[in-house]
């Protein structure tokens, strides 16, 4: 059998693997011993991840929406026709009529050609899925250390005295770093989890702190006052490398411990201990969509706070990272943004340099995130890469009526979602071991895929299928093969520049960015003065309602379209989780039908009773497609990424008459 090397298509993580096949099929798949995070192991989806791809109803050509229904039409019929119809509603409304949004399970390289494609046309409507997840992770590390992404690597964390979990279950969402918490408690350090509920990682853990959602931002208050106050922070790294600490303590001194304890329902004793842990060296400081989908970017400042104060940032062992839940969110936030630029601020200077490089000069206005995109606009034309809003956005009702407003949909997919199903062309794509590209892991590391297999039928890759339209549209420089569109953007992504071809397929090398050195920040911030900035940020009013949270299971992934179509894996039981004495205030019994319901709209769930869950607080699973009818699209007013975490639901019985 021949043997391919790839990287697994799920979690940030991005595990080597390699793929075993012989006539055009993907038979088989082990983990590769040699990749430099991933080190040989490999978790349940990883392992069936080739399974999707050889499933029976591949969309295996393009489709064109003939009244209510999806008829057959050639390539080069969707290809004229849609490069016509954007022509049309750009001549008509504008380019701002027109938005170019992918997910980020797409290479770098389709993700830098869509991206590409969208200003050609004269507009800045792009972004990707990064917006909905870590977005607010991304903005406050760039404008705090200056760099939006991890500082540190998960290999790292076994150095480590103290690792920091907040808002994130790595049993569920990236498995394979468990073996990394198992090396550091061998090596006696310490598991903080800052979570709501009891889950997987929280049971590692060694002390649990079960924050009231929305709350975080009080707590890390508090312990920074608590810190400074005591006289136990690092005063020297404060003084030689951060600014802004007069005026941070001066703000924070009204944020107490025994306040901390009111408003987060933490005991004040585990407030003090976890002070007391962060206060020693090296400790790691990390967090997933529990705080991102919550607080945003200001929760995430008030974490960073911490570390900055204690100096547990740019050396072994110490830093901040982030856990990216999809295998090229990283990447897709790197390159694809609506006010940014890739090679910098959204500037006509940076403007002309693109120009230089592209032919063709982009414009300057700022675009809209897809969030505003979908939920807030009257665009006319949108254009998805591999993205299925329809189950993955808030206020499902609200986005749908929005896709079928529009005067164009195109939707690029190997599958028919539940977003193609409104579109007017269905354009059927490869799937990962079907094509070749790079990838960005949440360790900044970037690696290449192989293709192992052709596509199905008429299915193309990516980077033909944009090509294609470049050509039909009359714009000249936009190549297929992945490789030369590799070195077109390292020449523009300044933060990439320092890759190679050679280190990005070859597993067993570093290949990270923007150094090849898994600790960033050694001797200087990449800021303009070279020191990290404290953040002070208000904690806002808590919510008073019963709030639901909903996350990750460890055997489904995002809207399952993958997930559904590899076998073993079943249906997941749609089903809310509720604390005891909740459920008993509402009578409520386990396995209860009930309505859960919140302005936006509701879903019909069965009850689960379950001490893990925390008073005042429910919990569902984000891959249950009707739980987006129930979360509100209410979004961060800075990064536009919802609070998918947050929201005020009422739950009752369905009383059988």
């Amino acid at each position: 059998m021949l043997e391919t090397k790839s990287i697994c298509p799920y979690c940030g993580v991005g595990c080597g693997l390699i793929l075993e096949g012989e006539n055009n099929v993907v038979a088989r798949v082990y983990p590769d011993r040699d990749h430099v995070v991933s080190k040989g192991h490999i978790c349940g989806k990883g392992s069936t991840a080739h399974e999707p791809g050889n499933s029976w109803d591949r969309l295996l050509y393009p489709l064109k929406r003939e009244k209510d229904i999806l008829v057959r039409i050639s390539w080069d019929e969707a290809i004229r026709e849609i490069a016509s119809k954007l022509s049309e509603i750009r001549s008509k409304y504008g380019p701002s009529a027109i938005g170019f949004y992918g997910g980020c399970q797409n290479t770098l390289e389709e993700g830098y050609t869509m991206m590409k494609l969208a200003r050609a046309l004269g507009t800045n409507n792009v972004d990707s899925c990064a917006r909905v997840c870590h977005d607010p992770s991304a903005t406050a590390l760039k404008e705090m250390v200056g760099l939006g992404a991890t500082s540190t690597s998960v290999t790292e964390i076994p150095k480590s005295k103290v690792l920091v979990i907040v808002g994130e279950s790595l049993t569920e969402s990236h498995p394979v770093l468990v073996q990394y918490l198992s090396m550091l408690k061998k090596n006696n350090g310490k598991v903080v989890v800052i979570d709501p509920r009891v889950t997987g990682t929280a049971r590692l853990a060694d002390l649990h702190l079960r924050v009231r959602p929305g709350t975080d931002i009080y707590l890390f208050n508090a312990v920074a006052n608590y810190l400074i106050s005591n006289n136990i922070y690092d005063k020297k790294f404060v003084e030689e490398r951060v600014e802004g600490f007069v005026e941070f303590s001066r703000l924070v001194k009204s944020y107490t411990i025994q306040g901390a304890e009111e408003i987060t329902g933490i005991d004040q004793s585990a407030i003090l201990e976890f002070a007391k842990l962060i206060s020693q060296k090296p400790v790691i400081f990390s967090w997933g969509l529990g705080l991102t989908q919550t607080g945003g970017p200001k929760a995430v400042r008030s974490l960073i706070n911490l570390a900055l104060l204690t100096g547990n940032v740019g050396f072994e062992g110490a830093g901040l990272l982030v856990y990216r839940g999809q295998t090229n969110v990283q990447g897709s936030g790197d390159m694809i943004k609506p006010n940014v630029f890739p090679n910098g601020p959204m500037t006509l200077e940076t403007a002309r340099e693109l120009e230089k490089l592209w032919g063709f000069l982009p414009p300057t206005w700022e675009g809209k995130t897809v969030t505003e995109a979908l939920l807030e606009s009257d665009m006319k034309a949108v254009v998805l890469m591999n993205f299925n809003p329809a189950v993955s956005f808030p206020n499902r009702q609200k986005v749908e009526n929005f896709l079928k407003s529009l005067e164009l949909l195109v939707v690029m997919d190997p599958f028919m979602t539940e977003t193609a199903r409104f579109a007017h062309y269905v354009l059927p794509s490869a799937m990962w071991t079907e094509k070749e590209g790079s990838v960005t892991s949440l360790d900044r590391v970037v690696k290449w895929r192989f293709r192992a297999v052709s596509p199905p039928g008429e299915a193309k890759e990516e980077l033909e299928i944009l090509s294609l339209l470049a050509d039909r549209l009359g714009f000249k420089g936009f190549s297929r093969d992945p490789k030369e569109v590799f070195k077109e953007l390292r020449s523009v992504v300044k933060i990439y520049s320092n890759l190679t071809l050679d280190q990005v397929m070859d597993y067993s090398s570093p290949s990270r960015y923007p150094e090849n050195d898994p600790v960033l920040y050694r001797t200087r911030f990449y800021t303009a003065s070279g020191k990290a900035k404290l953040k002070f940020e208000e904690q806002p009013e808590p919510k008073k309602g019963l709030i639901l949270i909903t996350g990750r299971a460890v055997t489904r992934y995002n809207t399952d379209e993958m997930i559904s179509r590899t076998p073993g894996f079943g249906q997941l039981t749609p089903v809310i989780y509720l604390n005891p004495r909740d459920a008993q205030n509402l009578g409520i019994k386990d396995n209860d039908l009930v309505k859960v319901s919140s302005r936006c709209g509701m879903a019909i769930l069965s009850a689960k009773i379950s001490p893990d869950v925390l008073e005042g607080t429910t919990f569902a699973y984000m891959h249950v497609h009707s739980i987006n009818n129930v979360v509100c699209d209410e979004l961060d007013p800075e990064t536009k990424t919802p609070r998918y975490k947050y929201t005020e639901i009422t739950i009752t019985k369905i009383e059988w008459v």
